[in-house]
């Protein structure tokens, strides 16, 4: 099989995890993970980890994605996923299922328990949970911007604060009225 980022380099056989086939590119240090290899190391780990928090320092640096990448078992286009839930890269998954990693994201999705779940990154709610909370902080950046952001600040506070009362409708028409 040949590497997805340099196609004249033959992927090596590796093992991710004990159970976890998979063939490493030596140039880029990617790793494609057949579909049948995912599947049944993941049907010998049935607990699934609790996810732990994302902060960019721990994550590894984007590598180029402007070109298409072919499935070196295939041949054919993989398509792109976004990850989120606080990581800032994307994985590829082949038609056949196959997955693309590059360098550092296994052991970033490793680290926070992100890796047993891998195959729900490819599902329209995951997908729609990252397209939200990207629209989610676009509206807050916007916002920052027009009101400042001492009164975002405070504004989001408040608003977290009416959250928990029992009753927050008369403190809204309170807000609303005119004086």
């Amino acid at each position: 099989m040949k590497s997805p980022v340099s196609p004249k380099t033959t992927l090596t056989k590796t093992e991710l995890e004990p159970n976890l086939d998979a063939f490493q590119c030596p140039e880029s240090g990617g790793h494609y993970i057949p579909a049948a290899s995912y599947w049944r190391w993941l049907g010998k780990n049935p607990s699934r980890l609790p996810q732990l928090p994302v902060s960019s320092d721990d994550l590894p640096e984007e590598e180029d994605t402007a070109s298409a990448r072919l499935c070196p078992e295939s041949g054919m286009p993989m398509l792109r996923y976004k990850v989120g839930h606080g990581f800032s890269f994307t994985i590829d998954r082949s038609p056949s299922g196959g997955i693309w990693l590059d360098r550092g994201e296994w052991e970033a999705l490793r680290a926070h328990n992100f890796h047993d779940e891998l195959h729900l990154v490819f599902t329209l709610p995951w997908q729609n949970k990252v397209r939200r909370a990207e629209q989610e902080d676009k509206l807050a950046q916007l916002l920052r911007q027009r009101i400042g952001e001492e009164a975002y600040e405070k504004t989001t506070a408040f608003r977290d604060w009416l959250e928990t009362q029992a009753d927050p409708a008369p403190i809204l028409a309170l807000l609303s009225a005119n004086k």
